[in-house]
């Protein structure tokens, strides 16, 4: 990422594991993308026979997701299958945010979220915040188990009583929050402690994603918070052309997501599979069509970059800066064309 990470723009707009062995996918369409000739997408001539891993690894291409704000949890359902409608296809992950409270924004997995797993997969990105009381935990808090009775347990009873897998990423972009939030070392302990407990509690639907900004000038923080391999099963990070948002240069898709890319390549990190958590382009306003062509060149990049296994839209926007491809514009035409490209348009078991 050129000019650092997404957790600032997600808190203006933040709505309100292990392994599973024998999982299978049928990931079935809205109506309004049936009556387009989908069906299941187990029945597209066009797609590509994929099999898929024991930690959601499609064993060619990639999985397509996007996060869609909503202003009420229960119309998440609606705005899903509306967007699926509109893109002629299913999201294969949805991204959800919680924090760690007992509200409705902490309690997951919700009813809204229960009504779409059966068809796609959720990743949950779990912040170790309260928002709606500004409390921000110090990771060595996390770690010291003072929030496991209260917190940590219960989530883990909810997740494994789910009976869907689901990916999860606990606090999302550490390396933005260092030192506010504690040190790497601190960090890496509340992660191994949080995946413990999971793992005591025999909780087997989750799969771990590390993510990180993805901003190189962090590398050596980032390359001190990674938990271990046999805490991770996906490595995530959140690459944006933020251009006249940040007032830096125009970034293409290449230029944006492969740099961060390549390093994690030469890192000692397993050869996990890598998901772009968030990614996304603001608008150049004196070439309206510049932010197509940079959905639109997303497949041939990715072609080469063998391990990015899952790309998720940020579908919204901040104060001062659209990162999100609105209905109709000609960056929804090129996202919505992307989509349908068999790279991304599999048939799995």
């Amino acid at each position: 990422m050129s000019t650092g990470g997404g957790r600032h723009h997600r808190a203006a707009t933040r709505p309100r594991r292990r392994r599973t062995r024998n999982y299978a996918i049928a990931i079935v369409l809205a109506a309004g993308v049936a009556a387009a000739g989908a069906g299941l997408l187990g029945g597209r001539a066009s797609a590509d026979h994929c099999t898929v891993s024991a930690t959601l690894v499609p064993s060619c291409g990639a999985w397509w997701g996007m996060y869609l704000p909503v202003d009420d949890d229960s119309q998440l359902p609606h705005a899903v299958q509306s967007e699926e409608a509109y893109l002629g296809r299913p999201l294969d992950i949805v991204e959800r945010y919680h924090d760690m409270s007992i509200s409705a924004n902490g309690v997951f997995p919700d009813r809204a979220e229960a009504q779409i797993a059966g068809d796609r997969y959720i990743l949950f990105s779990w912040a170790a915040d309260v928002w709606s009381k500004n409390i921000l935990y110090k990771w060595s808090t996390i770690a010291s188990g003072a929030l496991d009775r209260s917190v940590i347990e219960p989530e883990a009873q909810r997740i494994a009583a789910f009976h869907h897998t689901v990916f999860l990423s606990f606090s999302a972009e550490p390396d933005g929050d260092v030192p506010e939030q504690g040190t790497p070392a601190q960090f890496v302990a509340a992660w191994r402690h949080i995946h413990d407990v999971f793992a005591k509690m025999g909780v087997h639907n989750v799969i771990w994603v590390w993510t990180t900004e993805g901003y190189l000038p962090h590398e050596r923080t980032i390359a001190a918070m990674y938990p271990g391999n046999a805490y991770v099963d996906w490595i995530g990070y959140d690459p944006y052309n933020y251009y006249n948002c940040h007032r830096t240069d125009w970034q293409g898709f290449a230029q944006t997501v492969q740099p961060f890319y390549q390093w994690l390549t030469k890192q000692p990190f397993g050869g996990k599979p890598v998901m772009l958590a968030e990614f996304g382009s603001a608008a150049d306003p004196r070439q309206p069509n510049r932010e197509a062509d940079w959905y639109r060149s997303i497949v041939p990049v990715i072609r080469h970059m063998p391990r990015l296994k899952a790309l998720i839209q940020w579908n919204a926007s901040i104060p001062g800066c659209h990162l999100g491809v609105p209905r109709n514009s000609p960056q929804a035409r090129a996202y919505r064309q992307t989509g349908l490209s068999s790279y991304l348009l599999k048939e799995t078991p």
